[in-house]
């Protein structure tokens, strides 16, 4: 009995470890950003709500490269991003090519978002006036945009070129040298 008793605990117990010991998300590692995907294809759809509730999708952005920060305000990584961020929105926003963009993924019950990576729309606002976004903000709903691009951590910047594929999509912080460097590339 003993011997089949012995390989169930020792299973267990290093189950339990793995459950109790995660390692860390990309969001609290301090390690360098990673590219995770970089294709030829088509960008995946998405439909997200602007801060008015009006649906803003993909399609609304034809013909303009697009760059998209994913981000929470929990999220130390990306709250050390948004100077970075704010000063290279500066150099981009009059670009009539360019869309810049934030999405985060609201709890509250009118987004049905059943996996949010963030809190409620009032804290997310709060925390934008705060730090002082200029850039939009938009919001997931339905873990549209989360399942689209298939965000497994924050802060992940994404790449869409002009003709609509995908160019990069990268887990982790970067800094404003390198979204530029990144945004160059565009196509």
């Amino acid at each position: 009995m003993k011997k089949f008793i012995w390989p169930i605990v020792l299973g267990v117990t290093l189950l339990g470890i793995g459950l109790t010991n995660p390692t860390k998300s990309s969001a609290q590692s301090k390690s360098s950003p990673k590219i995770i995907q970089t294709s030829k294809n088509s960008a995946p759809a998405f439909k997200l709500k602007n801060k008015k509730g009006k649906t803003v999708s993909l399609s609304d952005y034809k013909g303009k490269k697009v760059y998209i920060n994913v981000w929470a305000t929990w999220c130390g990584p990306c709250m050390q991003e948004i100077p970075g961020l704010k000063k290279v929105y500066q150099t981009y926003k009059d670009k009539k090519d360019f869309v810049f963009i934030s999405v985060t993924s609201p709890s509250d019950l009118k987004y049905q978002n059943n996996n949010p990576i963030d809190k409620e729309k009032s804290i997310i606002l709060a925390k934008a006036k705060k730090k002082r976004i200029t850039y939009p903000i938009l919001y997931d709903y339905k873990d549209n945009f989360v399942q689209a691009y298939g965000i497994r951590s924050i802060p992940t910047h994404i790449f869409i070129n002009s003709d609509g594929s995908l160019s990069q999509k990268i887990a982790g912080s970067l800094d404003d040298s390198s979204l530029k460097d990144y945004l160059n590339q565009l196509k």
